[in-house]
């Protein structure tokens, strides 16, 4: 007797790609919450992070967040022809993100923002705070395209695509992020090299 393996949901989505699994969102109902949940489960760390890059208060970047697969969904439902799903959802976020700097209002937010680094050796979590200050510290266009060559590790046209700019543009931005980050930090490395 041939016993025949049980699949679970996400399995069985496991080897179709992001295109596919947002056509069936659409296209099978009764499947779609799965392949939804399959298609989170791949984006949202890239997501997440670039909404916490565009936006570095927490409670601004967890709404952006959850709007942008919100706004993924319906777009999902109403069959939007989608060929990079990625760099869609990206896309999704920076308007969302955009609108929401357009409509807001000035406000006063003093935040108790604090990150447990255990187990995280002292000097990578200081150099992780210092390369947190530097971004910090450039420009929201620089910052963007940097973190999206250097973080999404998205191509140079598929940047370009994001934010509305040529390929030199952002070639530009991101080699110039890049220098003004290594500004800020040369003070520091040189003194830890002293250090050691």
């Amino acid at each position: 007797m041939l016993l025949r393996s049980q699949h679970t949901g996400s399995e069985r989505f496991a080897d179709r790609s992001d295109v596919e699994l947002f056509r069936t969102i659409r296209e099978s109902p009764a499947r779609a919450e799965t392949a939804f949940r399959e298609l989170y489960s791949r984006l949202a760390g890239n997501i997440y992070a670039y909404c916490r890059c565009l936006a570095w208060r927490r409670d601004e970047s967890d709404d952006l967040f959850q709007e942008t697969f919100a706004r993924l969904y319906e777009s999902a439902l109403q069959g939007r022809a989608v060929t990079n799903v990625s760099g869609y959802a990206i896309k999704i976020a920076r308007n969302l993100y955009l609108n929401m700097q357009r409509d807001k209002k000035p406000t006063v937010i003093i935040e108790d923002d604090t990150l447990s680094m255990q187990d995280v050796p002292h000097e990578r979590t200081e150099m992780l705070e210092l390369i947190h200050m530097a971004m910090e510290l450039l420009s929201d266009d620089y910052r963007e395209a940097f973190f999206l060559r250097e973080f999404a590790d998205l191509p140079y046209n598929e940047i370009a695509e994001i934010m509305n700019l040529t390929n030199v543009n952002v070639r530009i931005r991101v080699t110039r992020a890049r220098e003004k980050i290594r500004g800020i930090l040369q003070p520091y490395i040189a003194e830890y090299e002293q250090e050691q």
